[in-house]
């Protein structure tokens, strides 16, 4: 029941029971208007009071209420710039680290390597090339190997198909006009690595001897032989997904997952030297060195 009309209810009950008292008397005492008068007064004064503390309350407890809805809106929006602060800062501990194993990788390689950002993608649902903020002006060439990191070690994303003063476009090897000469790393049988044309779809490996199929695992690295090849010797490429030996055909078919991933992919290396020139490239302890080559010159990212 709301307090007004308890409060009114409690009135009415005071001046019925003064007038009931005052009936009482009567026998014993000569009735007295004024007395019962002042009984009425008594218990309108009373009744007053109860209703003017139960508005003075309602007032209060709607202030009071009003307040608490100002603060619940007040933290509301803390909490909210406490989650974009807090959203913000895992962004950037994640670029920090990135950035960190570019340079980390950067300081360790003993072959001559630039580094670059990814700036642009082809503008196509599965791009077939992207742009780097590299160019002709930081000792960038055409057909020169692109490669990134991933989980601390490189893996080949391409090579450098036009050059301009201060960018270039890379063709990567998941592009259907890549060909790598690949060897595989275990087994050392080799073939001839092509893109699919699609970055979600695996490589194929060509001309693997159909005898080496009970050589070849699962997950067996996959990396460049260097043969008759723009490409250094020893550069990851990926990891054996599937072999499949079609009977119309003289040689396996290895379907291999680039060790790139290209959709998440915003920093390379461009390695400057030639492979013509005797240049070899292999992994120590997750980086990569070179037999042959110039010492290494570096820029910044």
């Amino acid at each position: 029941m709301k307090p007004v009309v308890r409060t009114s209810l409690t009135t009415v009950g005071l001046v019925a029971g003064g007038i009931f008292l005052a009936a009482l008397n009567v026998g014993d005492v000569p009735f007295r208007p004024d007395r019962l008068a002042g009984g009425v007064m008594v218990g309108l004064q009373q009744g007053a009071f109860a209703i003017g503390r139960g508005v003075s309350g309602t007032f209060h407890a709607v202030g009071t209420l009003r307040d608490l809805r100002r603060e619940h809106e007040l933290l509301l929006g803390e909490l909210e710039e406490y989650r974009n602060l807090r959203g913000r800062l895992e962004q950037l501990e994640g670029e920090n680290a990135r950035l960190r194993e570019q340079l980390g990788f950067a300081a360790r390689a003993q072959a001559p390597v630039v580094s670059a950002r990814v700036i642009a993608h082809e503008a196509s649902q599965y791009f077939a090339s992207f742009t780097i903020n590299r160019g002709r002006r930081h000792g960038i060439e055409p057909d020169q190997t692109v490669v990134a990191i991933v989980s601390g070690r490189e893996g080949l994303a391409g090579k450098v198909a036009s050059v301009s003063l201060n960018t270039s476009v890379v063709l990567p090897v998941f592009s259907a006009e890549s060909y790598v000469s690949g060897r595989l790393d275990t087994s050392r049988h080799e073939g001839l690595v092509q893109g699919s044309g699609n970055r979600d779809t695996p490589l194929v490996m060509h001309y693997v001897p159909r005898g080496a199929r009970n050589e070849i695992q699962y997950q067996d690295m996959v990396v460049t032989s260097g043969l008759n090849s723009i490409f250094p010797e020893g550069l990851p490429i990926g990891r054996v997904e599937r072999v499949d030996a079609l009977s119309f055909e003289p040689s396996l078919e290895i379907s291999v997952t680039p060790l790139v991933e290209f959709s998440k992919l915003e920093y390379v290396f461009v390695i400057t030297a030639r492979s013509g020139s005797g240049q070899s490239m292999h992994t120590e302890g997750g980086s990569m060195t070179s037999e042959g080559g110039a010492p290494s010159e570096r820029t910044e990212l």
